[in-house]
């Protein structure tokens, strides 16, 4: 896979041994990024945009909990899914990082194949919801686009049946005496004002 089709996951951990053992994990299908405490983490979330992050809790200064947070706060931050991975097995310590907002939370010391899974999985569905919200957006554009052409179509048939009323009044009568030049020219307005109709016509009707 190309560096530029793989999807980035953020580590923010406070022991190298850590980050090296979840990139190790993980092997080369991601491209990696690493904090080791979380002011290091928010910076490295806005500046790269990762499409994951792997968070522990316990560091120093501040901790996961804190971490998440902040990154759910802000609209740079706020959609990119968090896993917890932390050495905290309390029941109330998973349902306040699933509280806060992260998506999963695995308990340390991890079974690698599991951690595989999980970090899979989180980018499986994130992918679908990607394609879920581009196919909104381009129905979205298509009905505005739509809406947009019958507006302006209908908007248009008012002045475009004036100039249509107005040159058939001059060809049939006022033009008795006017010269070859100046009727060719109320021809043209004519055909090109039936021509406009006709497309308008066409564009409401689509």
């Amino acid at each position: 896979m190309s560096e530029q089709m793989k999807k980035s996951i953020l580590i923010v951990d406070d022991e190298n041994s850590n980050i090296a053992a979840l990139t190790s994990i993980l092997g080369a299908s991601y491209t990696y990024f690493a904090a080791k405490n979380g002011r290091d983490a928010i910076a490295a979330a806005e500046k790269h945009k990762p499409d994951l992050i792997l968070l522990d809790i316990i560091m120093p200064e501040m901790n996961g909990f804190d971490v998440i947070e902040l990154l759910k706060k802000s609209e740079k931050t706020c959609n990119i899914p968090v896993i917890f991975i932390t050495g905290l097995s309390n029941s109330g310590d998973e349902e306040k990082g699933l509280l806060l907002g992260a998506t999963d939370y695995i308990i340390k010391p991890f079974f690698p194949a599991i951690v595989k899974l999980r970090v899979l999985n989180q980018i499986k569905i994130m992918e679908q919801m990607q394609v879920i919200m581009e196919k909104e957006l381009i129905e979205k554009n298509n009905i505005d686009k739509i809406n947009f052409l019958t507006q302006m179509s209908h908007d248009m048939f008012t002045p475009m049946n004036a100039i249509i009323g107005f040159t058939h009044i001059l060809k049939t009568q006022c033009s008795a005496n006017w010269n070859d030049t100046e009727k060719d020219y109320l021809d043209e307005i004519d055909n090109a004002s039936q021509e406009l109709q006709e497309m308008l016509k066409r564009l409401y009707e689509e």
